[in-house]
């Protein structure tokens, strides 16, 4: 019902708000430019939002110079549609979130079971790998059009929130749909190299410095690895230079809770958390006002970075001791 609507409204609208979150992802951006650009080739006109900073490793992907991080929705009104991406509330969006209530209906198309049901219709399908995999149902339920490039934005979304098609919520249908793209001329070794394998020396700097930090708690079982503003500093790198260093205390053999922790201002500190089998690290983040999936979930938290780091790990105990008792 939900799905028939929304393809309703694509087929009558003329004009669409589309945004997707702020420090966006592969999916947020692949699943933005996919079904912005289907609209335009329907003779629709859009507007794509983010406000960014769109990290280099996607920034080659096509139609990204149609994407704007600044926009006053308050001057315009005759928007048919406002569709978020990605997105497990509307405060995600960043500062534009405070300024979109004249838009309407507010669709809300997501893949997390957190997801706070914000849109006046939802479209959350949490047994979907990403955004990407339900923007393909909804181009090709609302019969608009396919090409190269929209074929490329969403194996990319596919791509980048599977691991390259490692992680748990891999399915038989992110596999269905990234072969269909392929046939649409998708060259998946050239996006890897992008996306997935290309480092710059300053990503190594920076990386060199983190493995250093690496600790292990809870008999083995948790892997911590932490970046402070120092260290971003000396190896001239921002947060997109790491990107996936988490995966090396998460990779360790007998852990079962990888976790990033990234300082990301004064006493400010994000939490990044992955893990390999058995404990819904989802759970685990909304206990610090966090949330995400059941194998990759965050949260943010202040104070020291020693007050901090041990609040999560009392916590983080807990739920290792209930979980296998």
């Amino acid at each position: 019902m939900i799905l028939n609507n929304i393809t309703d409204i694509l087929k009558k609208g003329k004009r669409f708000f589309l945004a997707s979150h702020k420090e966006p992802d592969g999916d947020a951006i692949g699943s933005l430019l996919a079904l912005g650009e289907a609209l335009i080739l329907s003779g629709k006109e859009v507007v794509l939002f983010n406000e960014g900073p769109i990290p280099d490793s996607i920034a080659f992907l096509k139609g990204i110079e149609r994407i704007v991080n600044s926009f006053n929705p308050e001057s315009e009104s005759d928007f048919d549609a406002l569709f978020v991406f990605d997105c497990g509330n509307l405060e995600r969006l960043g500062r534009i979130s405070l300024h979109l209530s004249n838009i309407k209906p507010l669709i809300n198309i997501d893949h997390h079971e957190n997801n706070s049901q914000f849109g006046d219709l939802n479209l959350v399908d949490i047994n979907s790998s990403s955004v990407g995999e339900i923007i393909y149902r909804l181009i090709k339920l609302a019969d608009l059009p396919m090409n190269e490039n929209i074929a490329e934005n969403i194996f990319v979304a596919i791509q980048t929130d599977t691991g390259s098609f490692r992680y748990e919520n891999t399915t038989r249908e992110s596999f269905a749909v990234a072969s269909e793209m392929l046939g649409w001329g998708v060259n998946p070794w050239k996006i890897s190299r992008k996306v997935m394998d290309e480092y710059t020396l300053k990503k190594i700097r920076l990386l060199k410095a983190a493995l250093k930090t690496i600790e292990l708690c809870h008999a083995g079982k948790v892997g911590l690895i932490t970046i402070t503003q120092q260290m971003f500093s000396k190896a001239k790198a921002d947060r997109f230079d790491s990107e996936r260093f988490i995966d090396y205390p998460r990779f360790i053999s007998g852990v079962e809770i990888g976790v990033l922790i990234r300082e990301i201002g004064k006493d400010y500190y994000k939490f990044s958390l992955r893990s390999n089998d058995w404990v819904n690290v989802a759970d685990l983040a909304s206990h610090f006002g966090g949330g995400g999936h059941p194998r990759a979930a965050a949260f943010t938290r202040e104070g020291s970075l020693e007050l901090v780091k041990q609040e999560f790990l009392n916590k983080a105990f807990g739920v290792l001791r209930n979980v296998r008792s």
